[in-house]
């Protein structure tokens, strides 16, 4: 023992004589640098250098960020993209492609109807209007009550009820929540909508008496509106000025949106093997800077709930914020439960949920354009307000972005809600989910090419390729169907299709099963068919590893879609 003592007392006496000769050698060669430099000329070139490593800190910490949020690969591909003669190449590429995208679309419009690229110098006369009007509707896709091959998009049920809100749409043309002195009819009927669709996702009861809320123009604003508002509350009550947010990789695009919007950075975390996200995903995600994480309730892709009790009882804990996103499930999820099928714990019934987001104009039966932001409390529904007291034109305040707004479409939602009542929700529900279940029991047991992702908790199921030698290209496959009038939604990360049942699909199931049938025997005897159609495209898309190029071409088809 006294020997190791006396080993150590020796190498600590080495080091400390090691270090006071490096010390005195670097003041000899700041003394030898500086020699013959004045005071001044001392300090700027300590500021220059200060101001030179911060640069250079930035940088790298820009850089690191990067780093994190991408991946290497990815992060390689935008340095090297970033190169003189490779931006140039890819700026040549993407003219072509824009171009190519503009014909093609050019062919999707209806026969004769020729563009309009400047205001005519005289009005057209009404009857020549309405068959210009006519012509340009021929191009889109027409279908009979009930049989739509279209996933989801068309949400009204029955002919009477559309007609109900066509003449509360015409009656309240012409009015706007932000002169409630003015029109307060609408004004009281957004507070009444916003109310009845509180009380459906548990507001107003013991466990969330204070819930509250105001109507947006859909589910993308209620999620920006919610987002806004949680930031803010969390800079006011936590001072956090460098704000995360959490969600799943299932979680809406909108979410996304919200991020750049905004100046969140985004924390994404993976589904588990059932397609939802767990809480302690969410656990391990959350940081001293995270202002909100998200539970979709379910996720647009696969039509399941993310564990939502476990990730907002995380989000409790942590003093963080938790969104619930309903806007597809949120008029379906509550009348699905009263039907006796099984749903997870989604709304204001579970604790730490703070805010949800539920559209109106889906499942909800109303006209397009509507939508319901809730917050548990007043205190965070008043940071998405907007007040300004300075303006000369006087005191302004509006309670989300837009200033004016559409009553037309508030009166729709009323009038859907009114009329529909909860037991026409849940007649019009079973609906859905007996042909949802039809469809879903008959990939399970009659299509062993393809399986069914999860467990869906609604009337949204997704279908993919079973796993081996048994498997077959599920983009082919949805290409087979398009060719048959079909439009489902094409998947990625796994590749897959679903189908969104709604009101309009109660008596397509037997029609969708056979064609899903026939168009995976077609694929399976014609394996040459996953290279023509779409299906390389989308198989593309989901290879790359640099998903800027994928952006971009998202960039260019939203180009070619603006253009005449």
């Amino acid at each position: 023992m006294e020997g190791a003592r006396g080993a150590v007392k020796v190498a600590v006496t080495e080091a400390q004589r090691y270090l006071s000769v490096a010390a005195d050698r670097a003041d000899f060669y700041l003394y030898r640098l500086t020699t013959g430099y004045r005071p001044w000329q001392l300090a700027l070139g300590s500021l220059l250098t200060a101001w030179l490593l911060a640069r250079v800190l930035t940088a790298v910490q820009r850089q690191w960020r990067l780093f994190c949020d991408k991946g290497l690969v990815q992060t390689v591909f935008i340095l090297v993209k970033s190169l003189p003669g490779i931006r140039g190449y890819a700026a040549r590429e993407q003219a072509k492609m824009v171009a190519k995208m503009r014909d093609e679309m050019k062919q999707t419009y209806a026969k004769g109807d020729q563009p309009l690229r400047v205001m005519p110098s005289q009005g057209w006369p009404a009857a020549e209007l309405e068959a210009a009007l006519d012509q340009k509707g021929a191009g889109d896709v027409h279908f009979a009550e009930g049989t739509s091959k279209v996933s989801g998009t068309v949400y009204f049920a029955g002919a009477e009820l559309r007609k109900l809100l066509d003449r509360a749409y015409a009656t309240f043309a012409h009015t706007n929540p932000l002169h409630g002195d003015v029109f307060p009819s609408v004004r009281r009927m957004e507070a009444e909508v916003v109310s009845m669709v509180g009380g459906m996702l548990g507001g107003g009861g013991n466990d969330a008496p204070d819930v509250c809320g105001a109507m947006t123009s859909g589910g993308t604003e209620s999620i920006l509106t919610a987002v806004k508002a949680s930031r803010d509350y969390m800079a006011a009550r936590r001072g956090i000025t460098e704000p995360e947010m959490v969600i799943g990789e299932s979680a809406h695009a909108a979410f996304f949106k919200a991020a750049e919007y905004f100046k969140i950075r985004l924390v994404k975390v993976r589904v588990g093997a059932d397609y939802r996200v767990s809480g302690a995903a969410v656990r391990r995600a959350i940081t001293r800077n995270t202002v909100l994480v998200v539970a979709s309730s379910p996720g647009f892709p696969h039509g399941v709930v993310d564990h939502v009790t476990d990730i907002a009882k995380v989000a409790q804990d942590a003093g963080v914020l938790c969104h619930s996103d309903a806007c597809l499930g949120g008029f379906v999820l509550p009348f699905v439960a009263d039907l006796g099928y099984n749903v997870p714990p989604f709304d204001f019934r579970v604790p730490g949920v703070t805010s949800m987001s539920v559209d109106t104009h889906k499942f909800g039966m109303a006209h397009k354009g509507t939508s319901v932001v809730l917050y548990r409390s007043p205190a965070l529904r008043q940071h998405q307000y907007t007040a300004i007291t300075d303006w000369t034109g006087g005191l302004y305040i509006s309670p989300g972005f837009a200033g004016s707004r559409s009553g037309a479409l508030i009166s729709t939602a009323w009038a859907a809600l009114v009329y529909l009542g909860r037991d026409g929700y849940v007649d019009i529900t079973r609906c859905m989910m007996q042909a949802a279940k039809a469809f879903e029991k008959a990939v399970r047991e009659d299509i062993p090419e393809l399986e069914v992702c999860g467990e869906p908790h609604m009337c949204n199921v997704a279908v993919k390729s079973a796993p081996g030698s048994r498997g077959v290209n599920i983009y082919a496959v949805n290409d087979c169907m398009s060719a048959r009038g079909w439009h489902l939604s094409a998947l990625q990360r796994p590749a897959a299709v679903h189908m969104c049942f709604t009101a309009q699909h109660v008596d397509i199931a037997d029609d969708l099963i056979r064609d899903l049938k026939e168009c995976v025997a077609e694929v399976v005897d014609k394996p040459d068919l996953a290279k023509g159609g779409n299906a390389p495209i989308y198989g593309m898309a989901a290879a790359i590893p640099d998903r800027s190029i994928v952006g971009e071409f998202l960039i260019a088809f939203q180009d070619a879609q603006l253009q005449l």
